[in-house]
């Protein structure tokens, strides 16, 4: 096992920045997921990890060892692709067991270790057919079995379940993080699937534009955004955003907008005064934050007009046309409200957000 450190790295394919001042703690036998859409920075990340991208500036370390001079041979990474990289004229025994025969094991030890690994994984019935022989799940276990042979310090997984269907992703998302309980060993995996990362993770790095955002626990993440852009990239459906002023009304401030007239709470008009805020701000609020009824509460609410119902199984999305945007919110499939009809909102301001309309940072 391994604690992971990234101090002030850089990674630059001639003067673009890919990675830029990343700083990140991994410690020893976490699951540590990095989170971010296409050309993020994530993937040259976890390249550097692997030895397999120079780094530019900085330093990655192993135990507060720095390794941006060994070998990619000399880190004991062992990494998962996206691709799975089977050899298709080897048998899955043998594709597992090429790892430890290229480090000249004995055929015996190697005869344990896969086998061991098979039944961990539940292929064994699957050790003597050929890759093409096997769907696209149980070649993703041959993959991640080939690494685990090898007993190494620090797995890399990059978006491995990426190729496979809705419900096999769901069904490895599982089998994946039971896994890493499993071994106890030290896990960094890149994905652009914000479900993935929530599910599984014990820290996210959210990075975007090569730039680290936030780093925490799922629920950190996802309840306290310290900035916008992680608040609308985390979460399904993703958060809603309204632009509000700002209104002193018998000793309360009041978000204001042509719907709607809210106050906040103590604690939020708190940290509202405390800064130098301007007059104009962000609300956010996630849809399953919001009730909606077609009869008019008492108390703040938000009025708007039904643009369209979403049925999600269990679930209802209901899309409402505000003044100058749009909002969805997150319902029971009784909700039986018609398209052009007027709708009604409450919020609960225990779960909204502000944010600066001109820096995106959060103000709660």
């Amino acid at each position: 096992m391994a604690k992971v450190s990234f101090r002030n790295v850089w990674k630059k394919y001639g003067d673009l920045p890919a990675v830029k001042d990343l700083n990140i703690e991994c410690p020893d036998g976490s699951f540590l997921s990095i989170l971010g859409p296409s050309g993020c920075g994530k993937s040259s990340t976890m390249r550097m990890v692997a030895g397999l991208e120079h780094i530019t500036a900085g330093q990655i370390l192993f135990d507060e060892r720095p390794i941006n001079n060994l070998a990619p041979k000399d880190r004991d990474v062992a990494m998962v692709f996206e691709n799975y990289a089977l050899y298709p004229h080897k048998s899955v025994f043998e594709n597992m067991a090429n790892p430890l025969k290229l480090r000249g094991q004995d055929p015996d030890r190697i005869k344990e270790r896969v086998t061991a690994a098979a039944n961990l994984l539940e292929i064994s019935e699957l050790l003597q057919r050929r890759p093409q022989e096997l769907s696209g799940g149980q070649k993703q276990r041959v993959a991640i079995g080939r690494a685990i042979v090898r007993e190494p310090n620090l797995f890399l997984f990059d978006e491995p379940i990426a190729h496979l269907d809705a419900k096999l992703r769901a069904h490895m998302r599982g089998e994946i993080k039971h896994l890493q309980r499993t071994l106890g060993t030290t896990m960094i995996y890149v994905t652009h699937d914000q479900l993935e990362a929530m599910s599984m993770a014990d820290q996210i790095a959210v990075m975007h534009e090569g730039e680290l955002q936030q780093l925490g626990t799922p629920r950190e993440v996802y309840n306290k955004p310290v900035n916008a852009w992680v608040a609308g990239f985390v979460g399904e459906p993703a958060m809603n955003f309204v632009d509000v002023g700002l209104q002193h009304k018998a000793d309360k401030i009041h978000f204001t907008h042509p719907n709607f007239s809210i106050a906040v709470t103590e604690e939020q008009q708190r940290l509202l005064t405390a800064g130098t805020w301007p007059n104009a701000l962000r609300m956010g609020i996630r849809p399953d934050a919001m009730s909606i009824s077609m009869t008019r509460p008492k108390g703040d609410h938000i009025t708007g007009k039904i643009f369209v119902t979403e049925l999600l199984g269990g679930d209802m999305i209901v899309d409402v046309d505000l003044e100058d945007s749009r909002i969805r919110v997150k319902t029971s499939t009784e909700f039986e409200g018609l398209e052009g009809e007027t709708c009604y909102m409450t919020v609960n301001r225990d779960k909204w957000h502000a944010f600066s309309k001109d820096t995106g940072s959060a103000v709660y």
